[in-house]
């Protein structure tokens, strides 16, 4: 652990300077935060550990455990992406949409059971444009669409110019 921490400590030092180092650095931290946690150690005595509040702990572990390590398939830094744009990203930051749950700080997503879903006309409309939306904005899924979610997504602007055309009264 003892040595683990050090090296932590020090990419986040040397985490100052042009973005591309800054960014190399952070996914390095991110790399071995992930495996501290893995091997035992609770966030909050890492981030006591390494001088850091547990949510950047928390926010360090999630950029590789839902990026990074899906990513680093080279072994090299030019696998991963700007790791401040993933860092302030909503689904590393544990939020839907930008909404921040009712209660603040508590890191809980805020979203529907299916149950409570609307399943009206509308309803979907909405889901279907708050999804496309979400995903313009974050770009974080970018890098993280695999083939099959690309072809759904090429397949999208066709069905919707079909329902423009088909539903005009």
């Amino acid at each position: 652990m003892a040595d683990r921490i050090e090296q932590i400590k020090r990419h986040l030092a040397k985490a100052d300077g042009d973005e591309s180092a800054i960014s190399v650095h952070r996914w390095a931290a991110s790399k071995l935060i992930w495996e501290e946690v893995q091997s035992g150690t609770s966030r909050r005595a890492l981030a006591d550990a390494i001088g850091k509040s547990h949510t950047h702990v928390r926010y360090m572990y999630n950029c590789w455990d839902l990026v990074g390590r899906k990513l680093d398939v080279s072994g090299t830094s030019d696998s991963l992406p700007n790791f401040q744009a993933i860092y302030a990203s909503d689904e590393i930051r544990g939020t839907e949409d930008g909404d921040s749950d009712s209660q603040p700080g508590s890191g809980k997503r805020k979203r529907k059971p299916d149950e409570q879903m609307d399943y009206t006309t509308h309803g979907l409309v909405v889901q279907a444009a708050n999804a496309i939306d979400a995903l313009a904005r974050n770009r974080a899924h970018w890098p993280l669409l695999s083939e099959d979610d690309l072809a759904l997504l090429r397949a999208i602007p066709p069905q919707v110019r079909a329902l423009l055309r088909d539903s005009t009264r």
